[in-house]
This record gives structure tokens, C-alpha cells and sequence, in this order.
């Protein structure tokens, strides 16, 4: 009974729409059309990376049958001209699973989209015919193929969501390392597959920037942010696979400098020095002073110089306050005097700044009040120096910070910092920062005897064990004891969990379940991979630290779309905003995207 009401209500809606708008006067209908571009630019931005969750029915299958799961990822979905669509989507149910470009019709039912397939060949599949609405976050519909048929229902699922539902209201932003909630990717736009930095193949843009800094791009609006940290003469820089625990003896003084830069063009729109000396620790031979990736939102830019202070600009670059906890000595804490250099970024998240502060000492976990720089809540860590950063995770029923540790991986209550659920144990110098996906929070480090990657839940509380390797408890999904990474921040991406090594090993697991899928290599094997990956559009970018950028095709099984070169070194996780995806190499900012009506330009301008 209920498919049939559903089949007839589906109808009756587009009955009832289509003679409602025949009824109008000429005015109504052209305020209606003038309507339609928004109604449509709404469409294109709900449905470009989002999946379609739900069931399908069969035409004459028991009502007591369960019903059949299936899932639609879209990629760009964009309109070409009049009623026809372009959807990048790949289609998965019961053993099949293959991604296909559909120019599709969508047509209107007032102010609901209704997609059209008429008799439409789908590769391994066969040929289809189907009606879905799309309305407020869910759809519903009938599908057809050669003499059966039936109905299909779900949800609208956006990746901008958390893994508990929460919407992000990042707006298409890149706002703090590794992007909204840390997760590394972007679905809005199409990317490029390949780019060439000599010929300018795919470069829109190539601005000069003075100094040593691994610290990423963060973009809000049309405003890019960097911090730098520029000396007189050049920074030495050790790059590629050693060991090395001791750190770079140099006196010199330094500018740690804040940049703003227009995101289109790559012109320096203002440069401000936070701080003048000689910095209170030192680097690591393969670090920098400006390792802290700024934070940003529409009022605030956050810059962290470690034991130089915490600084919050405006927008047009005016200091609004800043703050000094102290020295914060990051180094190996088996061998007190290698001093490293601090790492940690701050996160914005609404009214708060989170930093994670893990040092030879006393270490802790913060919340600023973002207006003023006043300690809302200071939390103690018993923990050795790390160089994560924390990830703001917020579900229907819990708000967490969540931090990644040696003797102490934990979630905070966001509100309070009290701490809500702790592991002890994994790698003993703790990098990658976690990642929140489907209702799991993805946590791996590496050195000494463990290399782990955790999947742990969402609703995890008090003191929680590791399973056996590949199997799941109260508290988590699946663990692994040696697969984990130890630079690079984990990527969940399209359900699949990628992790790459500082060897350039990559590692795909399934997501929910921790199977892994492949392991493969990617550069020559004699690359050092620091840079977290990132994605969008189906592609996947892994950057060396020589320069060289490897491309995969996101999914189950390994497939290698290019190798390009930036012609420099880079430490630098990258960012991606508006099909554009921005590199912070050695002595350049670089944009790469897909020039459309963007002007290709290589700036003469460097930081004042």
C-alpha cells in the first residue's frame, strides 16, 4: 500500500504543479522565470558531491521482502542548456558499481526539480528509464528497466555534513588546515587531472613568497591567509627520507609575517609582521618557523608562532588581540634538548579558538573566546609533544574536540573541555591530525614499536581499548596495529579511508569497515612525503617533498592519472576553493585550476 501511495502522490504533485502554472498571467510566469536561475543555482550546489542514500522497490516482490539498498555519489552536477543537466555519478547496488557522466533532463514541478531518464544505457548495467523528485533533502520516485520496474526513495546525503548530520556552514571555504572539519576535500567544482608549470598548462597564477614556512593556505572568501617566517639570506632546508633528531643551530633574527592575498589574482593584498627576534626554540633541519597553518572565518585571521604568541587580525589585516602562553618546546621527548619547532594549528569554531599545545612540560588543550583572546577553558594533557592539530567534531548529541596523542588520544566536550573518552598507546612523535567520517573518527601516528589506525566511534566514552587487528569493540569499528602513517593526516573520501606513508606508500581501506583494498607506491620510492593529501572531483593529490605531484582516481582499486612537477620543493598541505587548488611550494604560492574565465597570470609581486 505504501508504494502505491507513493507512485500516486509523486504524480498527482507533478499534475497539480504543471496546471497551477498554465492558470497564471504573463507576469506571474515571468516572475517565476526570473525565479528559476535561483531555484536551479541551488540545485547545482545541493547536488554536486552530495550521495543519494536510500531503497528500490521490484514490481511484484513480496511486501514482506526487504527492500534494496542502493546509492547514487554524484560528482559536478551542472546545467548545459535549457532543460538538459549535466551529472557526473556513480551508481552502486548489489555487485555493481561503475561511474558514468549522465546528460539528463530536469524538469520542473514548481518549485521541485524532477529528474528525467528516458531509456538511457548505463555501462554493465543495461537500460533505464526513471522520475525522480528531489525536495528538501530526500527523493523519491519510479525506475524502470526492459519488462520490470519499481520505485526508489532516500536521502540527499551532503559530504559538507558532519558524520553526525550536523550541517557545515563553511560556505565553500577553506578555513583551517586541511579545510572544513579537516577533511581534506572538495566536491564543488571539477579539478584538473594535470598541470604544467612551464608551459602554464592549468596555471592561473604564480606569486613570489619570501621566507621558510610549511604552514598551508587558508581561504575565506575571496581572501587567501599564509604566515611566513623571513630571515636575512636563505633558510637551509633538508628534504627526503633520513633520520635526524637534532636541530638547526642558527642565531638569526626572524619577521614571522601574516600575508592576505586575492584568491583570483594573487596579488598581495597587505603583509603584517606579528613578531621580531630571535625565535625561543629551534627547527628541526626539516622544519620551518611558520609551521602552524593560520585559521580564518568572514571577522577573524588566527596566526600561531608557537612561543612567539597567538595573533588575530581583521580581515584588512588590524591586530584585534594577541596572546602568549610561554615557551612551547616541541621536540623528541626521549631526548630533551632536539628541539623541533612547534606545529600544532588553531581551529575557529563559532565563537572559539582551539589550540592543542602538547610540549616537553606542561601540555594542554585551550579555548579562546575569539572576540577578546580571553581563556574560555584550559584543559592539562599528560602528554608527550605532538605536532596535530585538533578537529572539531559536532553530531546531533555530542560536540568534541578531538586530539591525537601518544598517552593520551581524547575528545573533549567542546563547551567545557572535559574529557569524554581517552586511548593510551600508538606512535610516540604523534603528526596526522584525525578525521571525523561516518559516524567514525579516524586517528593514526607512527614511530617506536606501533604504527596504529584507529576507527573509532562517535559515541565513544571513557577509557577505550584497541581490538585485535581488523575487528571491532564497544568502542570501535576497526583497528589496525601496523598500518597507520606517520606524517600525513588521514583522508576519508567517497567511503574509502586513504593513508599514505612518509615513503610514499598508499594504504586504501574501506571506510566502515577497514578492509583494505590496495597498497600501492606512488613517486620513484626516493620522495619524502610530508603534505597531507587532498581531494575533489574524483582525483586525488599527493605531493612529494621535491615537487612532485602524484594524481590518483579516487576508489576501490589503485589507478594513477598523472605525475606533474611544481619545480620546487613543497612541505605544504595544499587547499582547494572553487575548482581552484592552491600550492604552497618553497618560493611560490601557486593557483591550479581549469582557466575557464580565469586569467592566467604569474604575479611580480612578493611579500613587503
Amino acid at each position: 500500500m505504501y508504494r502505491s501511495t507513493l507512485t500516486g502522490l509523486f504524480f498527482a504533485l507533478l499534475l497539480s504543479s504543471s496546471i497551477a502554472r498554465a492558470m497564471q498571467n504573463p507576469a506571474a510566469v515571468k516572475s517565476d522565470d526570473d525565479a528559476r536561475a535561483k531555484l536551479e543555482a541551488d540545485f547545482a550546489r545541493t547536488m554536486s558531491g552530495a550521495q543519494l542514500v536510500g531503497y528500490f522497490t521490484r514490481t511484484g516482490q513480496p511486501d514482506d521482502k526487504p527492500l534494496s539498498k542502493d546509492r547514487y555519489t554524484l560528482g559536478t552536477v551542472e546545467k548545459v542548456n535549457g532543460d538538459i543537466w549535466r551529472f557526473d555519478a556513480r551508481i552502486q547496488y548489489g555487485d555493481n558499481d561503475v561511474t558514468v557522466p549522465l546528460m539528463l533532463q530536469v524538469k520542473w514541478a514548481g518549485d521541485t526539480p524532477v529528474i528525467t531518464l528516458t531509456d538511457f544505457p548505463v555501462p554493465g548495467m543495461g537500460t533505464f528509464t526513471a522520475r525522480v523528485l528531489v525536495y528538501r533533502g530526500e527523493y523519491a520516485g519510479t525506475w524502470s528497466a526492459g519488462d520490470h520496474g519499481g520505485q526508489m526513495f532516500g536521502k540527499v546525503a551532503r559530504p559538507d555534513a558532519t558524520s553526525d548530520g550536523a550541517k557545515d556552514e563553511t560556505g565553500g571555504n577553506w578555513p583551517s588546515f586541511r579545510g572544513p572539519g579537516a577533511r581534506g576535500y572538495d566536491d564543488s567544482h571539477p579539478l584538473p587531472d594535470t598541470f604544467n608549470v612551464e608551459t602554464g598548462e592549468n596555471i592561473l597564477w604564480k606569486t613570489p613568497i619570501d621566507g621558510l614556512a610549511h604552514s598551508s593556505p587558508v581561504i575565506v572568501g575571496d581572501r587567501l591567509y599564509l604566515t611566513t617566517a623571513v630571515k636575512e639570506g636563505e633558510d637551509t632546508l633538508r628534504v627526503g627520507l633520513y633520520g635526524e633528531i637534532g636541530s638547526v643551530q642558527d642565531d638569526s633574527e626572524y619577521q614571522f609575517k601574516v600575508l592576505c592575498i586575492d584568491r583570483h589574482s594573487g596579488d598581495i593584498l597587505w603583509t603584517r609582521t606579528a613578531w621580531q627576534g630571535v625565535p625561543a626554540i629551534k627547527r628541526h633541519p626539516k622544519g620551518s618557523h611558520a609551521a602552524s597553518t593560520p585559521a580564518a572565518d568572514a571577522k577573524h585571521v588566527i596566526a600561531f608562532f608557537g612561543s612567539e604568541g597567538l595573533y588575530c587580525y581583521t580581515p584588512k589585516g588590524e591586530l584585534l588581540w594577541s596572546k602568549n602562553f610561554g615557551t612551547l618546546d616541541s621536540g623528541y621527548y626521549m631526548v630533551p634538548d632536539a628541539q623541533w619547532g612547534f606545529a600544532s594549528s588553531p581551529v575557529i569554531y563559532k565563537d572559539k579558538v582551539l589550540v592543542q599545545c602538547d610540549v616537553q612540560g606542561d601540555s594542554f588543550l585551550a579555548a579562546l573566546n575569539v572576540e577578546t583572546g580571553d581563556e574560555l577553558w584550559r584543559t592539562p594533557r599528560d602528554e608527550v609533544p605532538t605536532w596535530s592539530t585538533p578537529t572539531v567534531a559536532v553530531g546531533k548529541d555530542r560536540a568534541q574536540v578531538i586530539c591525537n596523542g601518544y598517552k593520551q588520544i581524547a575528545g573533549y566536550d567542546l563547551s567545557t573541555g572535559e574529557q569524554i573518552w581517552s586511548l593510551v598507546g600508538g606512535g610516540d612523535i604523534p603528526v596526522p591530525t584525525p578525521v571525523v567520517a561516518n559516524g567514525l573518527i579516524y586517528i593514526t601516528n607512527a614511530h617506536g614499536r606501533m604504527a596504529p589506525i584507529y576507527a573509532i566511534r562517535t559515541s565513544a566514552s571513557g577509557e577505550i581499548d584497541m581490538p585485535p587487528d581488523g575487528l571491532a569493540n564497544q568502542h570501535m569499528a576497526w583497528a589496525y596495529a601496523r598500518r597507520g602513517a606517520y606524517m600525513q593526516s588521514p583522508l576519508a573520501y567517497k567511503d574509502l579511508l586513504y593513508l599514505c606513508t612518509d615513503a610514499g606508500i598508499v594504504s586504501c581501506f574501506d571506510a566502515v569497515d577497514g578492509e583494505m583494498l590496495f597498497r600501492e607506491r606512488v613517486g620513484d620510492g626516493r620522495s619524502g612525503f610530508t603534505a597531507s593529501a587532498v581531494a575533489g572531483d574524483g582525483k586525488i593529490y599527493y605531493t612529494s617533498e621535491q615537487g612532485s605531484i602524484q594524481i590518483i582516481r579516487a576508489g576501490r582499486e589503485w589507478e594513477k592519472l598523472a605525475t606533474c612537477d611544481l619545480g620546487e620543493t613543497c612541505m605544504a598541505t595544499p587547499a582547494i576553493s572553487g575548482g581552484v587548488i592552491y600550492f604552497r611550494a618553497r618560493n611560490h604560492l601557486l593557483a591550479i585550476g581549469l582557466p575557464a574565465d580565469n586569467e592566467i597570470r604569474d604575479s611580480d609581486q612578493s611579500a613587503p
